[in-house]
């Protein structure tokens, strides 16, 4: 075999080898979990930019009810103080003096119209203020690296928008359900102490945990014996089932009601 023929069987041979070290799939490289604080900050941005919408709307309100209120304000002014004729029939006097009470009723009306909107403008901007302590806050808060799945079980349902099969809507879930064996034991996902212990409306009952910088809610549950005050331990036993579900929700405290967050990724970590 001549050194030409050589020479052009090994870079066939080499090419071979590239390709099919190219072909051959790399390992999947590993996501980390997403930060939950990441998820509230996103919450956060989007509860500013509603106040922010808002504020703006309720600001035009304002300003042109009192463009509204300037004109009327003029109109009635030369209602109540005209004049009467010399010489007024009682007929006449009548309508004048309805005039001004119709002018009177006008101002008070106005006055009050515009007052809803300045008070609404107020709580407004206090809420604004809130949010933007609260989206401060939130790069601090403590939350948790894992959390215990409080049941065993698939997840039925998910955190998040979905669209409601019958009406279209779409809704938002701020918790999960898990399917689990009918009356299945339920447990603190965290340590915890019990702040309430109860029936919730449509959960059946359920027991609020407070873990610190968030809460959990555990529920779908049956006859609750915890009281409150009690301090609870990872793992430790809540209840069980209601029936074939137990509903789990995580909130951070921020804000007056706190703020939803997944649950699930929690619960894969």
């Amino acid at each position: 075999m001549s050194r030409a023929s050589r020479l052009h069987i090994a870079l066939l041979s080499a090419l071979a080898i590239t390709a099919s070290a190219q072909a051959k799939p790399s390992s999947p490289t590993p996501v980390p979990p997403a930060d939950p604080h990441d998820a509230l900050a996103k919450q956060m941005s989007a509860e500013r930019a509603t106040l922010a919408t808002t504020i703006a709307t309720v600001g035009d309100k304002l300003h042109g009810a009192d463009e509204v209120r300037l004109h009327r304000l003029h109109a009635a002014i030369r209602a109540l103080h005209a004049p009467l004729p010399e010489g007024a029939s009682a007929e006449e006097r009548m309508a004048v003096a309805r005039r001004r009470a119709a002018a009177r009723l006008l101002l008070e009306r106005d006055h009050g119209e515009r007052q809803l909107l300045a008070d609404e403008a107020a709580q407004l901007a206090q809420a604004s203020t809130a949010a933007d302590d609260a989206a401060n806050h939130v790069a601090t808060i403590a939350l948790p690296d894992t959390l215990e799945a409080p049941a065993h079980g698939k997840i039925a349902r998910h955190f998040g928008e979905y669209v409601h099969e019958r009406s279209k809507a779409t809704l938002s879930r701020r918790g999960i359900d898990l399917e689990v064996d009918d009356h299945a034991p339920a447990v603190a996902p965290a340590d915890g102490v019990v702040r309430f212990a109860g029936p919730i409306r449509g959960l059946d009952h359920g027991v609020i945990l407070d873990h610190g910088d968030y809460l959990t809610v555990i529920a779908k549950l049956g006859e609750l014996t915890l009281p409150v005050g009690t301090h609870v331990a990872k793992g430790d036993r809540l209840g069980r089932a209601a029936h074939h579900r137990v509903y789990v929700e995580l909130r951070a405290k921020i804000g007056p009601g706190g703020l939803p967050i997944d649950p699930e990724p929690l619960f894969a970590r």
